[in-house]
């Protein structure tokens, strides 16, 4: 499994705000997988692996965390239900849009 490091998990999450707007842009929805490629985590020619759904969980969830903390009243939510599983085409599962940045 490769690990996503201190200095990447942000840069992704910030990849990952992008992408969301988009599809609300849009009106789109993503698969994971593709999701994945969208924000960098893999490429266009990898393999989809289960620790990739989990690296995108961890992501989605620093995400959901940074939006709660900063998003300012009257600003329009991302939408995470946008990025939906195979082909169910339904949001997954395993991320809470209320996460938290800790803070001591």
């Amino acid at each position: 499994m490769k690990t996503l490091d201190v200095q990447a998990r942000p840069e992704y999450a910030r990849a990952a705000v992008a992408v969301l707007r988009a599809l609300q842009v849009t009106n789109g929805k993503m698969k994971y997988r593709d999701f994945a490629i969208a924000i960098g985590v893999m490429g266009q020619g990898d393999k989809w692996e289960v620790w990739h759904r989990t690296q995108i969980t961890d992501i989605l969830n620093l995400t959901a965390a940074a939006e709660h903390q900063g998003r300012p009243v009257g600003s329009i939510s991302l939408e995470f239900e946008r990025i939906v599983t195979g082909a169910a085409d339904e949001p997954g599962e395993g991320f809470y849009k209320k996460s938290r940045i800790v803070t001591d």
